[in-house]
């Protein structure tokens, strides 16, 4: 564990970074919007029908659960090891801000059927809505922002490299089982509590 808050707290200026790219990609989802973009649309709005199919309401909440939590974890772990390829870091968190963008804040792309979520029941239940949606902003957007962050950190590394020979991998390694570390350390466990909170919110909680 201590490892795993180490490294983190050294990648603190890359997580930063990551997230400036992230909120630039954000606000070229708007000039993507009115330009109607398809090439770069297309991505969010078949996400929008994927998750209208597997996580909605009606769906059972291990399934949802299940769907949000595999997919993040993936995400996740696939963000932090992209560094190999130096600049795709970069790339994921503005193309990341840009989908979100189109999808979350332009109400044209998110209307569609299936994915409303239930009527909540009483001020108990608007409350624990309200807390669990904003814990779920706030973990995901930190660990996404703590992956790319390391992502960013190992590409630096590697842009570094002079060689390909044994030990330029064994460099490469090390750094790559620091970085699964802190993911199974400090990612899984938050992931799966930002899972189980999602699925109740979809659920209605």
């Amino acid at each position: 564990m201590q490892e795993a808050i180490y490294i983190v707290r050294d990648n603190i200026y890359f997580t930063w970074f990551a997230l400036l790219v992230f909120f630039l990609g954000f606000c070229a989802s708007y000039v993507v919007y009115d330009l109607k973009i398809k090439a770069l649309m297309w991505f969010p709005h078949w996400f929008m029908k994927f998750l209208s199919r597997w996580v909605n309401p009606k769906a059972k909440f291990i399934r949802i659960f299940l769907v949000i939590f595999l997919f993040n974890s993936i995400s996740i772990m696939l963000y932090m090891i992209s560094g190999i390829f130096i600049i795709v870091p970069a790339i994921i968190a503005f193309l990341t801000g840009m989908n979100i963008g189109i999808t979350v804040f332009l109400p044209p792309m998110t209307n569609i059927e299936g994915f409303e979520v239930r009527q909540l029941r009483g001020p108990g239940h608007a409350l624990k809505f309200i807390l669990f949606s904003t814990l779920v902003l706030v973990l995901e957007v930190l660990v996404f922002s703590v992956a790319l962050g390391m992502g960013m950190s190992l590409g630096s590394a590697v842009s570094t490299l002079t060689d390909s020979g044994l030990g330029s991998a064994l460099f490469i390694a090390e750094l790559l089982a620091l970085r699964l570390n802190a993911y199974f350390t400090l990612c899984v466990p938050v992931l799966a509590a930002s899972a189980y909170m999602e699925a109740s919110v979809i659920k209605g909680v």
